[in-house]
């Protein structure tokens, strides 16, 4: 369904019932990567999923990270929900650290998957500008070849065709100009490593064992850094770990959830 939030249309999905639980999709995809989790966790929980100005079924603009995390927070307003577990897959990671910055008295718990806190280098900026350029210029479904063998782990390339496929599809209908402007909006975040020490709330990390982006090895060091942080790495999945090994990613996600809601 989509909702105006500030005059502009925003795609959403809001199911089931019990602890509220905000999840924040990846680039360069949108909300129905979580198809899975939605199905599946709206049974212990009301799941809201929704997609980045510019994706999906949202209207473009101006999209920082920072005001994806504002998004997910006016959303809560919108369905009068004081306190959530809010997390996200990849960029959606990002806006859940600025979710820490700018909300953090409205976590509940909080899921960081196949993420990092840092921000980019100098050359990763680079690149991200060549990109956008490159999306500008030759469309979504350069961007597609060019990110789905990185997005994706080995065992989804080589025995998951309708992952492929399914991941593949998301970036072909993504919008070039959007996807150029979240590549800014990303080489521009913040840093969020002074933030780890900080968080009070629960933390589930994940991440996949075939994640060439975010690698699991410094998932699993920077995990060490938040108080009351669970690491969990998940075998034969790539960057996007909810996509590629959903069922695994989801007992994961439903058993934080339940020491979440036990608190």
């Amino acid at each position: 369904m989509q909702i105006k939030i500030d005059g502009r249309a925003v795609g959403l999905d809001l199911q089931g019932e019990g602890t509220p639980l905000v999840l924040m999709h990846a680039f360069p995809v949108d909300r129905s990567m979580f198809q899975f989790q939605v199905r599946e966790l709206a049974k212990i929980a009301r799941v809201l999923t929704f997609d980045v100005p510019g994706m999906g079924e949202s209207e473009a603009g101006p999209c920082s990270i920072s005001d994806i995390a504002d998004l997910a927070a006016r959303l809560l307003d919108e369905q009068g929900i004081d306190k959530a577990v809010v997390g996200g897959v990849s960029m959606g990671g990002y806006a859940s650290f600025a979710f820490v910055r700018r909300h953090a008295q409205r976590l509940l718990g909080l899921v960081l998957a196949d993420t990092k806190p840092e921000a980019d280098t100098d050359d990763a900026k680079k690149a991200r500008r060549e990109m956008a350029a490159a999306a500008r210029e030759q469309g979504s479904a350069e961007i597609a070849a060019r990110m789905l063998p990185k997005l994706l782990g080995p065992t989804s390339l080589r025995e998951r065709p309708e992952v492929v496929e399914g991941a593949r599809s998301m970036i072909l209908r993504a919008n070039p100009e959007s996807i150029a402007r979240l590549l800014e909006s990303l080489a521009q975040r913040d840093n969020a490593t002074s933030l780890l020490a900080e968080i009070k709330a629960p933390v589930l990390v994940i991440a996949g064992a075939e994640d060439a982006i975010t690698p699991a090895s410094a998932a699993k060091v920077w995990a060490q850094q938040i108080p009351n942080a669970k690491f969990v790495q998940i075998p034969q999945s790539g960057h996007l770990s909810n996509l590629e090994t959903p069922g695994v990613f989801n007992f994961e996600l439903q058993a934080f959830l339940s020491t979440v809601a036990t608190h």
